[in-house]
């Protein structure tokens, strides 16, 4: 069996070192090449098509949330794994947005950092337990009017230019709903919201 092809993305070097001491103990990836920052992660994406990059989630350079989007839609079949320190931030839902594979905490023990890797590599979609919210009961939900409004219309399958066309704002401001949406939620993104949403009874079911 083929090693899956992997880029490393981090803008520490010693980070990258340890990294590459936890893949060398698999024996299925192989590093093909590393990125210090957001416009070498690009550049060496496009070149290169690795199966899999893992990626800091702040370096300097291009925004890797904005990288993260753009590959997706270019190499539709890469996974893109974010592993980093920081936890329950405002990046770290937008990172959701961005389609990205995983997340998961740099100090993760390395049995589980490769077991997540394997898991993206097989199809799963892997969000640490300590990224997502505490479960709440669908009454603890407090979602505003008009995000109400906009969770009903994402049900419905209309995309954030849609909807900011049929409310009269702007779609930066649709935007911002939707993460508000998804954090109350605790999901990683507008499909799996949009489920939970359905199965507790948040939203009406469309005709």
């Amino acid at each position: 069996m083929d090693k899956a092809r992997l880029l490393l993305v981090d803008d520490h070097r010693i980070v990258r070192e340890g990294l590459k001491m936890i893949l060398d103990s698999s024996p299925r990836y192989t590093v093909i090449d590393e990125a210090s920052d957001g416009d070498e992660l690009v550049t060496k994406a496009l070149a290169l098509k690795p199966d899999l990059i893992v990626s800091d989630l702040k370096m300097p350079g291009a925004s890797v949330i904005d990288s993260c989007k753009m590959l997706k839609e270019q190499l539709p079949d890469i996974k893109l794994l974010i592993l980093t320190a920081y936890d329950e931030s405002e990046d770290v839902f937008r990172a959701l947005e961005s389609n990205i594979d995983g997340y998961i905490m740099k100090d993760t023990v390395p049995e589980q950092i490769l077991h997540t890797m394997d898991m993206v590599m097989m199809g799963y979609s892997c969000f640490q337990s300590k990224l997502q919210r505490k479960k709440k009961d669908e009454n603890e939900i407090a979602f505003t009017e008009r995000e109400q409004e906009i969770f009903q219309l994402i049900v419905e399958n209309l995309s954030n230019q849609e909807i900011a066309g049929q409310l009269y704002i702007s779609e930066a401001t649709v935007k911002t709903h939707v993460s508000s949406i998804l954090r109350k939620t605790g999901q990683p993104n507008r499909s799996q919201a949009v489920l939970y949403a359905l199965k507790k009874g948040l939203v009406k079911v469309p005709r």
